[in-house]
């Protein structure tokens, strides 16, 4: 099978990490691409960031996702999900939604981990889209992290183990999600006493069960193309993508 993953910010580091990440732990055979956003935020922290990261979303995805079995957005915010899905005809799952999936197969609450003190309601919002009330046990986003901190793993790594430790000890959880592309493949090297998910391992685990399991896979396909329209602006690909929808 051929999986793309999408990264709409404009960090090839971040892609780099995340393909690793899940080529580590994919099923041998399985084809695993990646792609990166060519505008917009270095790393997507606000909502004017997630806004044009959503417009990434779809332009790469009309550029690169033909050919391939299923697409993931590798971005812990799922930037773009709902549209890139209504315009592509194969499985298209978020990363924050996989490691929400993959948490409440280990337990009924989970805690969030990322960073950026900033990004703390907007995470808790997304949670509250996937989750059900008092399964979020806690989001903790720690300080934002300069560039040269977040490309390099040693020192990521001590950031990420100490808040997931941190949070460990003050929420009443079952498990905790490391939520940030750039933590993608940390987590084996993580120990504290409850289950820590790793989001690019949790997307290409749902991605791969999308696959081989169609019915599983329409949970996450649109039932509904957009209708058929002229669109002003955008790439030809994207614009080439509404000439071919069906007519309302």
């Amino acid at each position: 099978m051929k999986l793309l993953l999408i990264n709409p910010n404009t960090s090839p580091f971040v892609t780099e990490r995340a393909v690793e990440a899940s080529r580590s732990v994919a099923t041998p055979g399985t084809v695993i691409d990646g792609v990166t956003g060519t505008f917009g935020a270095p790393i997507i922290n606000c909502e004017a960031d997630l806004a044009i990261g959503a417009y990434s979303a779809l332009e790469l995805a009309a550029k690169h996702a033909r050919g391939y079995d299923a697409v993931g957005l590798a971005v812990s915010f799922d930037c773009g999900l709902g549209a890139v899905r209504e315009i592509l005809d194969v499985p298209v799952v978020g990363l924050a939604e996989a490691s929400v999936q993959k948490a409440l197969e280990i337990g009924d609450r989970f805690s969030v981990v990322s960073f950026a003190k900033r990004t703390q309601p907007l995470y808790t919002e997304l949670m509250q889209q996937y989750a059900k009330s008092g399964q979020l046990a806690a989001v903790n986003c720690i300080r934002g992290l300069p560039s040269d901190t977040l490309k390099d793993p040693v020192q990521l790594k001590l950031h990420a183990e100490r808040a997931v430790a941190e949070t460990v000890q003050h929420a009443d959880c079952d498990s905790v999600i490391l939520l940030a592309t750039a933590f993608a493949g940390l987590v084996s090297e993580i120990v504290v006493k409850k289950p820590v998910i790793d989001c690019a391992t949790a997307l290409v685990s749902v991605l791969e069960q999308c696959v081989s399991d169609p019915v599983f896979g329409d949970r996450f396909k649109s039932s509904v193309f957009p209708g058929r329209k002229s669109i002003l602006g955008v790439s030809q690909e994207l614009a080439g993508y509404y000439e071919n929808f069906p007519n309302d």
